[in-house]
């Protein structure tokens, strides 16, 4: 793995990581924050939000864009928690560790690691920690910010077609609707496309037993993996994974399951990234040609 210190769309002294084609950067003016994803030649697959490119400082939670670390189940102000200040950056030997310290409206500290991971792939390793004197009940949430025009795609748990228990928990929110046509339920995957020109948001969750997710956009593809435990509890009536879309980017998250955090105590979850080039995902066809 290579690594420099660059400026990056108004951020200063940022860390560009590269391992082959695929290339991160990461703020540390503030976060922790990736904040661009490159693959091979392409552009950057993350969304930057340009009212507030280059920012720093302030007392308000922003939309930069990029990839961050939250605490699930989501609330206010709990889950936004401003990440506007200098972060601090340790080399490790098998990686660069991101750390924003504590959170003072919750007591939670929040980091990230990042690895190599064999070719073109990155590990991220994201970690909690409770500083307060009490018991947190809560699971990490890593959401990935990408840039508007593509498709995200997820899995199915297919299970025995014969079984007589429900083995699919999908959540969708009070603002989704069901016949979106940003939505496809396929038989195998389900679709989520960025429109700029639909109204209103949409979101919904599922039970994301094969451990991964993707996103196809402008001929390249983000796949995020990770451990789904079936035995264990997981927000958001089970969700492993969540993917919310509006008219200006898409967003692709992974959950760890919920624990009860004591005092001191941390938590780990762990995403593999890889990156490859990819055709247009319009239909559940292409779908389970590329991924199946």
């Amino acid at each position: 793995m290579k690594t420099r210190r660059i400026g990056f769309e108004g951020w200063k002294n940022c860390v560009e990581m590269v391992n082959g084609d695929f290339r991160l950067v990461v703020t540390t003016e503030i976060g922790p924050r990736i904040i661009g994803a490159f693959c091979g030649k392409g552009p950057n697959m993350m969304y930057v939000n340009p009212k507030t490119a280059g920012k720093s400082g302030g007392t308000d939670w922003n939309i930069y864009g990029g990839h961050r670390l939250w605490h699930s189940p989501e609330g206010k102000p709990r889950s936004y928690a401003p990440d506007n200040s200098k972060i601090e950056v340790i080399n490790e030997k098998d990686g660069i560790a991101f750390s924003s310290g504590m959170e003072h409206i919750t007591g939670i500290s929040k980091s990230f690691k990042i690895s190599p991971s064999g070719k073109n792939s990155f590990k991220i390793t994201h970690t909690l920690k409770n500083e307060n004197l009490w018991d947190v009940e809560l699971a990490a949430w890593a959401l990935t910010v990408m840039d508007a025009g593509g498709t995200a795609v997820v899995p199915q748990p297919q299970g025995d077609e014969k079984g007589l228990l429900p083995n699919r928990y999908v959540a969708v929110w009070p603002y989704t609707n069901m016949a979106d046509h940003r939505l496809t339920w396929g038989e195998k995957f389900i679709l989520l496309r960025q429109d700029a020109k639909a109204k209103g948001p949409a979101k919904f969750g599922i039970n994301c037993e094969d451990g991964w997710l993707a996103y196809a956009n402008k001929g390249y593809c983000l796949r995020k993996s990770f451990p789904h435990f079936l035995d264990a509890e997981y927000p958001d009536n089970g969700c492993s994974i969540e993917c919310y879309t509006c008219d200006f980017m898409l967003e692709i998250e992974t959950l760890s399951p919920l624990y009860q955090l004591a005092p001191g105590a941390t938590l780990s979850h762990e995403e593999t990234w890889d990156c490859f080039p990819c055709p247009t995902i319009n239909n559940e066809s292409d779908a389970t040609a590329r991924f199946a």
